[in-house]
């Protein structure tokens, strides 16, 4: 999805504006999404919510937005998203994003280089002000993708609790088309319905404590969703 990264820098992007994004084109190849807890009553409507790990070996939530390789069937021709279907945040934050360098936890804001273009006086898309200071747009920008940030932690935390609690089982999905196109989606994980059932008083007193019942069921009544591509 990103494929021209550039870090903002405040010297030499003094003088630079971000085009609009028309629409999700960009998004066409992504077949799935990361998203956060905070994301999940909406998305659970329209996606299976599934779990997986990360190239760090960290959790996280994912929605699956399609069975082929490099296509979304959200995305039409046009770069048209679906009518009435949840856009992730992962999606809505493009062309900006988070980086951090591999031996960092400092985050850097990076835009992909297409996108920006020579700053005009009160373009409400410039990135700085005329004193150099950060425009209300950036601020906003800034201001998004800390959240974003932060739902990302709380999403892997909250993944882990499930782990701990021993919920979690790896599955696999087959989509049938027809008898002649089928495809295997495996490699991640749901919870156990079963062993949520049969947990003890006090570790469902816990997962009570810690607000976890609402996004679990969340979560089972989007793996539904999965019939939906059939």
């Amino acid at each position: 999805m990103y494929k021209n990264l550039e870090v903002i820098d405040k010297n030499i992007d003094k003088d630079v504006a971000i085009k609009n994004v028309k629409d999700y084109s960009f998004a066409k190849e992504q077949k799935n999404a990361p998203i956060t807890t905070s994301e999940f009553y909406e998305a659970c409507k329209d996606y299976p919510i599934l779990f997986i790990k990360d190239i760090n070996d960290q959790w996280m939530a994912t929605v699956m937005l399609g069975y082929k390789e490099n296509e979304n069937v959200f995305v039409d021709k046009e770069g048209k998203w679906s009518k009435h279907k949840y856009v992730p945040a992962h999606m809505r934050r493009y062309p900006f994003i988070f980086a951090t360098a591999k031996d960092s936890t400092t985050l850097t804001l990076g835009v992909e280089k297409d996108y920006k273009e020579k700053a005009k006086k009160d373009n409400a898309r410039n990135l700085f002000d005329e004193k150099g200071n950060n425009s209300k747009y950036l601020d906003d920008i800034l201001g998004f993708l800390n959240h974003y940030h932060q739902d990302s932690l709380e999403t892997s935390s909250f993944i882990k609790q499930l782990e701990d609690w021993n919920l979690l089982e790896e599955k696999n999905a087959n989509i049938v088309i027809s008898k002649e196109e089928q495809y295997n989606i495996n490699g991640f994980f749901i919870v156990n319905e079963e062993k949520l059932k049969h947990l003890s008083k006090k570790k469902k007193e816990e997962i009570c404590n810690k607000n976890a019942y609402p996004l679990i069921t969340a979560h089972l009544i989007s793996l539904s969703n999965i019939q939906r591509f059939s």
